[in-house]
């Protein structure tokens, strides 16, 4: 094989797994987010609790007027002085499984066990893209709850205000004086305004602010109202893949647990009564995450079979017995020619670009030699690209893993999609905002 032609390499440092891609060795996940995001835009994969939308809209009002106020330099910002609150809060008076699903749990957990309050130091500073405000931002943002620079948006009053009927507590989006909502309003500003400046959760661990917010806030606990605010912003918004999709799913909500593969065919089978757009969304998802989680898991199952072998290297020869590698090799040119095709129907030539540019090594594959050559070429082009090191080693004419990399586990299903594709959390949102 021409890869094994190559000459040994050394490095006098290995810095280990840190910073070199190890969730992604063949560059494949970059494009398979970008597919994700035009079948369902605004969401995320890592989200699973839609309220949390509610709760950053409620927060953002509330402290609307410190923005300019921040603490460490700058890096904490008043968004991250609420989560202070609301994760302390949820820690400190946890009810009947309100901790669980929360961003940041364990760490509020180590901090009650340790008698510590939440701060820049334990919990979170920065960068913003963690805790539950960042994780949410990007659909509280898409669904105009949050603006750019995350102040309340068009529709966080609407929001909020389902929000108060549901709990009674009127009056906390126009700051109506004398009135419970009002109050808990200041408190909230208030309590922000004091931990930013002590760098950390100020409100008393015994009063009633906390108490309040873990009563009020709680991640599963959405009442009617505020459930059907959500349901519309998630349902009836500006995109039309989404929408629709969101249509198919309520009609009929998959079970628990169901995959992504599974949830994707499920939605194949109805794509007649989808509009065009939907349906090509669709197939490109299905056929590039096919194409994609086979290449992948066979790297994978690569890696692992040569830890097996005496001293973590393998011949060129025991490598061709890389558990599957023929197997896919019969069949890996078509997935990626029906993934390319899928994906350029969309009609975007930057991402047709970018997923043919990832895929063609394996177009033209009809041996297990020329698979496993290719699969070799794509990662150190990978690792290159990202200047960093292959997670192979040459010794003489055998391969080896390096180290940090011999972890992974050569038992993977081909029907377990690598990458999320976000339908299941789509699903996952509009059963948690069914009315009950």
């Amino acid at each position: 094989m021409q890869i094994l032609d190559q000459f040994p390499r050394l490095s006098a440092y290995d810095p280990g797994a840190q910073g070199e891609g190890g969730l992604d060795p063949l560059g494949l996940g970059a494009v398979a987010d970008r597919i994700a995001d035009v079948m369902v835009p605004g969401i995320r994969a890592r989200m699973s609790q839609p309220r949390f939308t509610t709760v950053s809209a409620i927060g953002a009002i509330a402290y609307q007027g410190l923005h300019d106020l921040t603490a460490d330099g700058g890096k904490t910002t008043v968004d991250i002085a609420f989560e202070w609150l609301v994760v302390e809060a949820m820690a400190r008076y946890p009810g009947n499984g309100r901790i669980e699903g929360l961003p940041g749990n364990q760490k509020a957990a180590q901090a009650k066990i340790k008698n510590e309050r939440l701060s820049r130091g334990n919990y979170l500073n920065g960068p913003r893209v963690f805790g539950f405000t960042g994780v949410y931002r990007p659909f509280s943002r898409d669904a105009g709850v949050l603006t750019p620079d995350d102040r309340p948006d068009e529709h966080a009053a609407r929001l909020v205000r389902a929000w108060e009927h549901d709990v009674d507590f009127p009056g906390y989006v126009d700051g109506l004086h004398g009135t419970r909502g009002a109050q808990l309003r200041r408190d909230i500003a208030e309590a922000c305004q004091r931990s930013l400046e002590k760098g950390e959760c100020s409100a008393p661990q015994n009063g009633q602010l906390l108490r309040s917010l873990s009563e009020l806030l709680a991640p599963r606990e959405a009442k009617a109202k505020e459930r059907g605010v959500l349901r519309e912003l998630i349902a009836t918004g500006r995109h039309e893949v989404r929408n629709e999709l969101a249509a198919l799913l309520i009609s009929n909500l998959p079970a628990e647990g169901i995959s992504q593969r599974d949830l994707a065919q499920q939605l194949l089978q109805r794509a007649p009564s989808l509009g065009a757009s939907t349906a090509r969304a669709l197939r490109a998802g299905f056929d590039y995450e096919e194409a994609a989680t086979a290449i992948d898991n066979v790297f994978r199952r690569f890696l692992a079979f040569t830890t097996q072998q005496h001293g973590s290297a393998i011949d060129p020869t025991t490598a061709l017995r890389t558990p599957g590698l023929a197997e896919l090799a019969a069949s890996i040119g078509d997935r990626v020619k029906r993934a390319i095709d899928a994906v350029a129907d969309l009609g975007d030539n930057g991402l047709t670009q970018d997923v043919a540019y990832g895929l063609e090594r394996f177009v033209d594959i009809f041996t297990a030699d020329a698979l496993l050559d290719a699969l070799i070429l794509r990662h150190e082009e990978v690792q290159a690209n990202k200047k960093k090191l292959s997670w192979l080693d040459r010794i003489g004419k055998d391969w080896t893993v390096r180290i940090p990399y011999r972890n992974q586990n050569g038992d993977l299903s081909d029907a377990i999609w690598t990458h999320p594709m976000r339908l299941v959390t789509l699903a996952h949102f509009l059963r948690e905002t069914r009315q009950a």
